[in-house]
């Protein structure tokens, strides 16, 4: 009588199902990724295109009113187009570790006021309140300008798209541990629920109720990989003061090529 061998297949583990989805996931992340950016790069061309010709009409405009309107219109579509655009391939960037930082002085103080100041006609369309707090001695900190430029415009973008009435920024510097500093954003819109405080910083989320505002979904991941990029870190604070949406960026005020100093000034509150 022969010997018959049966093979008895082994069970499948729960880890190795849980590895399976963490890499299928990651496959579908990497696959949106790609797309976006090439994507991103096949409009970057005729968006150039286009901001050439522009220019030269939003010049004329004022010698032909019948125009103005629309030019405005075009020239306020394509910019928006253009930053999307750009948005997106810093974030690949970021990705791959391909966002090289360029660290030089920079002026926290003045950069914060002058971004804040850039969404002051935007937040009056809105009927929003918007008011800033400078710490008396103006914050200097070693850091790429552009980077933090970003990080700014993101941050007060998503707070004018979703803010109700108002909207806090508050800057502080930490002597402390080297020192850094510290910016608060703070909005009064529907308040992110504690469980989502991770997930809106992942790239193309968006929580249900707020998908009929326009966006990539990418601006908050964009900032968080760049503030890491410096060492520091942006995050959501889960203590909800008076139901408010606080939002927390951090950064050290030296690199690891510099000294950082203060400017003794009088720094007034802003309010807009």
């Amino acid at each position: 009588m022969s010997s018959q061998f049966v093979t008895i297949p082994r069970p499948i583990s729960k880890n190795t199902n849980k590895n399976t989805k963490i890499k299928k996931e990651k496959e579908i992340y990497e696959a949106k990724i790609d797309f976006f950016t090439n994507v991103a790069h096949e409009i970057r061309t005729p968006l150039t295109l286009i901001k050439g010709p522009l220019e030269f009409l939003a010049e004329k405009k004022d010698q032909v009113p019948e125009i103005r309107d629309d030019v405005n219109t075009i020239e306020r579509n394509t910019n928006r187009l253009i930053a999307l655009v750009t948005q997106i391939l810093d974030f690949r960037k970021t990705e791959i570790k391909g966002f090289s930082l360029d660290f030089t002085r920079v002026d926290i103080s003045q950069l914060l006021t002058e971004s804040v100041e850039s969404f002051g006609s935007l937040a009056k369309n809105k009927m929003l309140s918007m008011s800033l707090e400078l710490p008396e001695d103006d914050v200097i900190a070693y850091a790429d300008e552009e980077a933090l430029i970003k990080i700014f415009s993101n941050l007060l973008s998503n707070a004018v798209k979703y803010a109700r009435e108002k909207i806090s920024i508050r800057l502080s510097a930490i002597k402390r541990e080297g020192g850094s500093f510290r910016l608060e954003v703070i909005n009064d819109g529907d308040p992110i629920p504690t469980e989502m405080k991770e997930k809106i910083f992942e790239p193309f989320y968006r929580l249900k109720n707020q998908t009929r505002q326009k966006g990539t979904g990418i601006g908050l991941a964009l900032a968080r990989s760049l503030a890491e990029l410096h060492n520091g870190s942006l995050y959501l604070d889960d203590r909800k003061e008076d139901n408010l949406n606080t939002f927390i960026f951090s950064l050290p005020l030296k690199s690891a090529s510099g000294e950082a100093t203060k400017l003794k000034k009088n720094k007034p509150t802003l309010n807009l």
